[in-house]
């Protein structure tokens, strides 16, 4: 069993400190093989912010992967953001902006989703789709590709932001390569559950963590999530911050990855239909 921890929208600049300490104990107590974090480490690309995020990943205990979050670019700074983008993420959170870790039959994939143009949104590229695509099509019999992006595949239909650009075609590519998990943030809202690509073909399990010390909720907790994988099948547990700012296992969820894909025990065993865009 294969134990990966998952942080996203870290947002340090507009972070709550009163939960930066028990986060952090949360995240090691968990014991996790590998710790990822989908982005938005900070809140406007300033060094200050960018320092702070270096202090905390230092403190982390388990082996980390990342990729940048849209936040991560500058927003205002033109310039720097259509010249040197990622500079101040790659000199203090990571160089690799798509990193690649192998953990037993696991293999972890990173997945840069930001760009310079569409800061918000983000865009997925046909490059990187089928570099993931070879990957979950080489992974063995009982292996579990796990991809990690900021940005997530599927929104549901209350969401108002922009899908990002090349989701549904990543989507449909990635069904037609195996089933695969998607590690997302971005929304600061919590979501895990299977979508179809094609009809029957559930492959996709989506796991979309909120916000771990970011002051802007919406309407949720902060929280984390911790996933147990043993072949086909993923265990979902998410921790949630109380009253006290202590984080507390709230709720998990088992899904099997069977012949039509991921399915979950329990009400949430219906996939949802991935929405028809052609982008």
């Amino acid at each position: 069993m294969i134990r990966i921890t998952q942080i996203s929208d870290l947002h340090f600049g507009r972070d709550d400190p009163t939960l930066e300490e028990t986060l952090i104990d949360a995240v090691n107590a968990s014991r996790p093989d590998l710790v990822v974090v989908s982005g938005d480490f900070v809140q406007r690309a300033r060094w200050s912010h960018f320092r702070e995020a270096r202090a905390f990943m230092e403190r982390i205990e388990a082996p980390t992967l990342s990729v940048p979050g849209n936040h991560d670019l500058p927003l205002w700074n033109l310039p720097l953001r259509l010249v040197a983008p990622k500079r101040r993420y790659q000199r203090y959170i990571a160089r690799d902006l798509e990193p690649v870790i192998r953990l037993g039959g696991v293999t972890v994939v990173g997945v840069d989703t930001t760009y310079r143009w569409h800061w918000q949104s983000g865009r997925i590229s046909a490059e990187q789709i089928d570099r993931v695509a070879d990957i979950i099509g080489d992974r063995g019999p009982d292996d579990v590709v796990v991809v990690v992006a900021h940005h997530p595949f599927h929104h549901s239909p209350e969401v108002e932001k922009k899908l990002m650009r090349g989701a549904p075609k990543a989507l449909r590519r990635w069904g037609r390569a195996g089933p695969h998990v998607i590690l997302s943030g971005h929304l600061h809202t919590w979501l895990t559950e299977p979508f179809v690509a094609r009809r029957g073909d559930a492959q996709t399990l989506q796991v979309h963590a909120g916000t771990g010390l970011s002051t802007r909720l919406r309407g949720e907790p902060n929280d984390f999530a911790v996933l147990e994988i043993a072949g086909p099948e993923v265990r979902i547990i998410r921790h949630t911050a109380g009253a006290d700012r202590e984080f507390r296992e709230a709720d998990e969820v088992v899904f099997r990855c069977g012949d039509g894909g991921w399915v979950a025990d329990g009400p949430a065993a219906v996939p949802r239909e991935c929405v028809s865009d052609t982008r």
